[in-house]
């Protein structure tokens, strides 16, 4: 199994609880993607290839994902207008638990409550952001030696 230690008073103490391999500039539609990880978003059964962002400052999923997902998504929390690379829209802050898969062998999947900004007017892919998600996660990217071993490491925070 592939996961990462801390060391701590002497000690190792795991750091991270999965990995899986993660895509380095995919096209996924007329999308590109840096960093692309595979997530499942609230009771789907469904993966979804997402983007990585560490610089956005929310998730962020459109309104037909939204119509998917309204039996998981809890009362909003906060309505506001955000501006983004493709123009400003408006939405609100929803609950949903955002599920990081592993891949066989290499640790368990994550899933962490969090705070995704849900907008019928994005267009866009599918946004895994800092606030609300990633800064509740432990998160490494490992470019690996050669294509195809990129790996990205995750846990719970704390």
């Amino acid at each position: 199994m592939t996961q990462l230690y801390k060391r701590s008073n002497q000690h190792n103490i795991l750091w991270s609880s999965g990995c899986s391999i993660y895509l380095v500039s995919s096209r996924v539609g007329r999308w590109r993607f840096p960093i692309a990880v595979k997530c499942r978003l609230g009771n789907l059964d469904a993966t979804e290839l997402a983007l990585l962002d560490s610089g956005a400052e929310w998730s962020v999923m459109g309104g037909e994902t939204a119509k998917i997902l309204e039996d998981d998504l809890l009362l909003p929390t906060k309505s506001f207008i955000m501006s983004t690379r493709l123009g400003r829209i408006s939405g609100s802050l929803y609950r949903i638990n955002i599920s990081l898969l592993a891949e066989e062998n290499s640790g368990y999947d994550l899933t962490v409550e969090s705070s995704i900004f849900v907008s019928n007017e994005w267009k866009g892919p599918i946004i895994l952001g800092y606030r609300g998600f990633l800064e509740r996660i432990r998160f490494a990217l490992d470019p690996g030696v050669v294509p195809g071993e990129q790996r990205f490491y995750f846990g719970l925070a704390g």
